[in-house]
């Protein structure tokens, strides 16, 4: 074989086989010279489902929305130079956000190094530590032996890419010119072996640690505090069944998934933003122990409540390595599958908390009901929108304002609901690429997908809005005409606020959608609001609604 660009072509295609063997069924391309050979070993395998987004840092994002559809790893492709450096702030996200993505970055090979090449840059372990392996592989090899071997590497990184810790593996493949085949195209590669998917191992205490901590919760006042990357349906069943023999209240923040669906929600605390802000019953909070699972909670009055329970045992469960506690107040590490924890404890039957305690956190407290006229418009927003969604809706959430107002209105149903948002870093940038995503995925299922962000957000990723076309998604935008989050800090007490922080884009979200084809509305009043949601729901493609916000 004396084509360079066949030889190219097989290389990559037993790496694309490795990927489809071990569960990989999506690949985000962005177009380029140097991945030719990538391109067209991905389109040529009937089991891959090949998305084409031109801007690599939308793609990254993208590709994102569909892992945490999917709740598999995805695969990304792009050329050489500057274009992976695009995908960076999806990969910090996905690595803080413990998704897992399959980075194939096409390269020069090394004779093209360091000497002025074009469009050539240092790809070797460009993302750094944000990746949970990086393999470079050289220029493409001949030998069956070779690409049996490249297959299993992709296995490998698929597997890496899943467990212990879900995140982003990078593989940089080397490619020489010429890069497009003469010769007819060889039959796709067959994986020389069973498909290779991961099998997630449960975790489990160790049985003394299990015994100890059973003796100190049991009988003592206690919380469980759950934030976001634990929902699932097997972990809502064993938490609320445990909460319920030790008769605490859970503190559901709006990404654990507890909020929402037909598992048991009598001892689930949602208002606990609001009620924390009471000094009297902030005083007569004194749990004995605080049960931790997943991310620490959106809300600042509950990450108050654990840095002043300092002398109360905090025991946090985790079972992928990591150690989330910015509060440097965790007294006990579990590495345990939390579902299995929870089921184990509460088969050491503990004793109930004493009695009166549950009643704390869930007696309603009439001086808190607001009347009609001093019901903001977020909330009014916020609870119609939460309403209106159909069963098994996703719900994207922006960062800055919108989370803080699904965690302080969203409230708590038996209807099916799932809320997400890109936690991990927190960032305003590619969360239209990353709703998108999660839409053309969830379509398959009829899954409805709507999101909440800023304007300032949307303007972040317009660009991602160029993957709309021929998918379903709902869009509301909340135009508070910029960085409204920073009217709450101290920034905006300077004279500079409005230049630095401020920062109204003046854009017209009308002559956005009119660019991008979507169909659009405005609305002024929250009484409006519950009528246009339901127009967009019914319509077919991308809607983008604009609710205006007091300045």
């Amino acid at each position: 074989m004396s084509d360079q660009a066949t030889i190219n072509l097989m290389w990559c295609d037993a790496l694309l086989c490795g990927l489809e063997a071990a569960g990989v069924s999506d690949v985000v391309i962005s177009p380029g010279s140097r991945n030719t050979p990538l391109i067209l070993a991905a389109e040529r395998r009937a089991a891959l489902h090949c998305h084409v987004q031109v801007d690599e840092r939308c793609a990254a994002f993208y590709a994102l929305g569909i892992a945490r559809a999917q709740q598999r790893p995805v695969a990304l492709v792009c050329t050489s130079g500057s274009a992976p450096g695009n995908w960076y702030p999806a990969v910090i996200e996905a690595d803080r956000g413990g998704v897992p993505l399959i980075l194939l970055s096409a390269d020069r090979p090394w004779e093209l190094q360091h000497n002025g090449a074009n469009q050539s840059i240092d790809q070797i372990k460009l993302f750094g530590g944000s990746v949970r392996g990086f393999h470079a592989l050289p220029p493409a090899e001949t030998t069956t032996q070779s690409r049996h071997q490249l297959m299993h590497l992709a296995v490998q990184a698929v597997h890496q890419s899943q467990w212990p810790d879900p995140g982003p593996v990078h593989i940089n493949v080397q490619l020489r010119e010429p890069l497009v085949p003469l010769e007819p195209l060889p039959e796709p590669a067959l994986f020389s072996g069973q498909s290779a998917p991961l099998w997630m191992p449960e975790l489990c205490v160790d049985e003394q640690q299990l015994l100890a901590i059973a003796r100190k919760i049991s009988g003592q006042p206690g919380v469980i505090v759950c934030g976001g990357g634990v929902a699932t349906a097997a972990f809502h069943r064993q938490v609320t069944a445990l909460a319920k023999t030790c008769s605490v209240p859970i503190f559901a923040d709006p990404l654990s998934g507890l909020r929402f669906g037909e598992h048991d929600l009598t001892h689930v605390v949602v208002d606990y933003d609001t009620r924390l802000r009471d000094v009297k019953l902030t005083a007569d909070l004194q749990p004995h122990w605080i049960l931790r699972f997943g991310a620490m909670p959106v809300s600042k009055h509950l990450q108050q409540l654990l840095q002043h329970s300092s002398a109360a045992q905090q025991i946090l469960v985790d079972p992928t390595g990591r150690w989330q506690d910015p509060l440097h107040h965790t007294s006990e590490m579990v590495r345990a599958t939390p579902e299995s924890f929870c089921r184990l404890l509460r088969q050491q039957e503990p004793t109930a908390a004493p009695a009166g305690w549950l009643q704390l956190f869930m007696v309603h407290d009439s001086r808190r009901v607001k009347s009609a006229a001093e019901v903001p418009l977020e909330q009014i927003i916020v609870q119609d929108l939460i309403a209106g969604l159909p069963d098994n809706s996703i719900l994207f959430s922006g960062n800055s304002l919108p989370i803080r107002y699904l965690d302080s209105y969203s409230g708590m149903r038996s209807k099916p609901l799932r809320i997400v948002a890109n936690r991990g870093a927190s960032g305003i940038d590619g969360n239209v690429s990353t709703l998108l995503g999660m839409a053309a995925e969830s379509e398959k299922q009829g899954v409805t997908v709507t999101a909440l962000i800023g304007d300032l957000t949307l303007y972040h990723d317009m660009n991602g809005l160029l993957a709309a076309k021929d998918l379903h998604a709902v869009i509301v935008v909340l135009n508070n005409h910029g960085g409204g989050i920073f009217k709450q800090l101290p920034q905006s007490q300077l004279p500079q606020f409005d230049r630095y922080w401020r920062t109204d884009t003046e854009i017209d979200l009308q002559k956005v959608a009119t660019l991008y084809e979507l169909k659009f509305f405005r609305v002024w009043k929250g009484v409006d609001f519950p009528g246009v949601l339901h127009q967009a729901l019914a319509h077919e493609g991308v809607v983008l609604i604009e609710v205006m916000m007091n300045a």
